[in-house]
């Protein structure tokens, strides 16, 4: 097991079992280009799990509800759109390296055994909001689902989970995995 603290959370991964993005060569050698990754991706229970975590409980005086929640007809807000990309990139770093791909054989050679060959899916976005704040969180999951839909539709995903740390960390298919940080 390997055990990680980033934005409040404290994530117990099963060693062979997970990845993050950030730690492959093969992504690496392209973030610099405008790619985007999630945070955590583990195997449980013929699954692969994409976590990505997202604090803004420490930006009470700035953040408001139209920062991550885009309104009709008005432009996507930046911590939306940088979901956005970290889902759809994520998506398709895996898809190519399922399809193989000449960059996605480089990039899913890198990647725990099990996930080198094509697996059921799951999406988890977790942000922990001010409290002031969290009455937006069904908003969020619901215009990320739709602006979403097509893209995660082509991976066979049917939704994004969108919790906040408090559900994840309770909930029971990652309470074995994610606590939130003492």
């Amino acid at each position: 097991m390997r055990t990680y603290k980033e934005s409040g959370l404290e994530l117990t991964l099963p060693e062979g079992q997970h990845f993050r993005f950030t730690d492959i060569p093969a992504y690496k050698s392209l973030s610099g280009c405008h790619l985007k990754e999630m945070d955590f991706v583990w195997i449980d229970q013929g699954r692969l799990v994409l976590l990505e975590v997202r604090d803004y409980s420490q930006v009470t005086d700035t953040l408001t509800g139209s920062d991550l929640v885009p309104a009709s007809k008005q432009p996507v807000p930046f911590r939306f759109q940088a979901l956005l990309d970290k889902v759809t990139d994520s998506l398709t770093m895996l898809l190519a390296g399922w399809a193989k791909t000449n960059w996605g054989q480089q990039f899913v050679s890198e990647l725990p055994v099990a996930a080198r060959q094509p697996m059921p899916l799951q999406i988890v976005v977790a942000v922990e909001l001010p409290a002031s704040l969290s009455v937006h969180l069904q908003g969020l999951r619901d215009s990320l689902n739709a602006h979403l839909k097509g893209r995660i539709s082509l991976a066979d995903v049917r939704t994004v989970t969108l919790v906040d740390y408090t559900r994840l960390a309770a909930h029971p298919k990652f309470s074995a995995f994610v606590k939130i940080a003492p």
